[in-house]
């Protein structure tokens, strides 16, 4: 398909999971044998980088190994389309403006061409197929799919504040989906229906590489390749370098709590792979620039890793880190924070509806909602480690039961049995 690249990641096995939940495990595989065959098709808009083509590296391999012909199309754009559609994201995240009449036109004509081969080759298929797509960046392609296909709109964003031009703009396609996921019940436009929305939380891989336990050697081995002092008390936030995710704020916390922790170092990972998100090169640049002369504070945009290599430097990170930060204004669910509190860790994350279903306050971690609060929690971990390991065990355990791949498999198992 020449408007598309066709994604093929490696195999990985379901029945891995049994052991996090024999009764979930039974009802996928029951689901997944009467759903043996049918095809899905996941498009979105990049294979590298950001937390859906994390998702769908492992909801691919996994889906297929459950017998369904599961394939993934991420749309080859220029770099001006994705200039628009993040200002789109932004809007829909509560950013103020509004979207012109020639950026409009831009979007929807760029996904013309898209539209018509994805229509024309379903169209050449026999038997049922659904077409679950990923956010705005493909959301038009809706108008061009048969009557005859199922599709599910899967919106990872927090539309908790949504720009209202901005949702008026999408909502004609938005309602034409026969479902709409979201991760969480306030993300739900008001005028769209409850019975075709759906409540589905992102999950993780614990067999990743990112994710799976790693030697105290290994984590060392990281700290040292990027001259970071594992003696010293280590501050930590993986993120892209999104205003969203607020560095800026998470800068600003370090040198609070650095007034009390004079050794503290901050290590914001921020590699920027995704082709969808042209606007974080330049906060890197500008807060390299910024903080060029601290040795403490260690800013890394480029990537200087192969990609397993960069699996394990984040798994190292959040395992090594004395704090993991996930300071969000908003976040439609953070990844980061659920792959934190796997590997028993305490996150400290803001106040943005996403993180709160996954931070408990002072129950797994800790909500913060200033530069000031979140640099009071840092001190308070780093000189009570215990309470950091104790909140950090029932941050696993929560993990365990609701943010782990075999959850999520079962939910769209159940929404492609109700659709087909």
């Amino acid at each position: 398909m020449n408007n598309f690249l066709s994604l093929n990641p490696d195999g990985q096995s379901f029945g891995a999971y049994a052991k996090f939940g024999r009764q979930i495990y039974r009802r996928c595989t029951l689901n997944a044998k009467r759903l043996r065959g049918l095809k899905v098709i996941h498009v979105n808009s990049t294979g590298n980088g950001g937390g859906v083509a994390e998702l769908l590296k492992n909801q691919i391999p996994l889906e297929r190994d459950l017998g369904l012909k599961s394939r993934w199309l991420a749309i080859r754009e220029p770099s001006r389309f994705f200039f628009v559609t993040k200002k789109i994201h932004n809007l829909l995240q509560g950013q103020r403006g509004f979207l012109s009449e020639p950026e409009k036109n831009y979007f929807l004509n760029r996904l013309r061409g898209p539209g018509q081969e994805l229509g024309k080759y379903l169209s050449s298929q026999k038997g049922k197929a659904v077409v679950v797509l990923h956010d705005p960046q493909v959301l038009p392609l809706i108008e061009f799919l048969p009557a005859s296909i199922s599709v599910i709109v899967r919106l990872h964003i927090d539309l908790t504040t949504a720009n209202k031009s901005a949702l008026k703009f999408l909502r004609p396609f938005l309602d034409k989906a026969q479902r709409v996921i979201v991760s969480h019940p306030a993300y739900r436009p008001r005028w769209l229906n409850k019975s075709t929305t759906v409540v589905s939380y992102p999950a993780i891989n614990p067999f990743s590489e990112k994710n799976r336990d790693l030697s105290q050697a290994v984590i060392t081995k990281y700290f040292r390749r990027f001259g970071i002092d594992l003696a010293r008390p280590v501050m930590a936030q993986v993120s892209r370098f999104d205003p969203w995710k607020d560095p800026t704020g998470v800068i600003e916390a370090y040198y609070l709590a650095k007034k009390q922790l004079p050794k503290l170092q901050l290590v914001l990972e921020g590699v920027m792979e995704a082709k969808d998100d042209p606007q974080a090169l330049g906060v890197y640049r500008e807060l390299s620039m910024e903080y060029q002369n601290d040795p403490d504070l260690f800013l890394r945009g480029s990537k200087t890793l192969t990609d397993r290599d960069y699996q394990r430097w984040v798994n190292a990170l959040q395992r090594g880190a004395d704090v993991v930060v996930q300071k969000s204004l908003r976040e439609g669910f953070g990844l980061t924070v659920t792959e934190a509190q796997w590997k028993g860790r305490a996150v400290i994350g803001g106040a943005a509806t996403g993180i709160r279903q996954q931070i408990k306050n002072g129950q797994n971690g800790f909500i913060v909602d200033s530069a000031a609060q979140c640099a009071k929690r840092v001190v308070q971990l780093v000189k009570k480690p215990r309470l950091e390991q104790k909140l950090g065990r029932l941050g696993r355990r929560a993990v365990k039961q609701k943010f782990l791949f075999n959850r999520l498999l079962l939910d769209y198992l159940e929404i492609y049995r109700a659709l087909v």
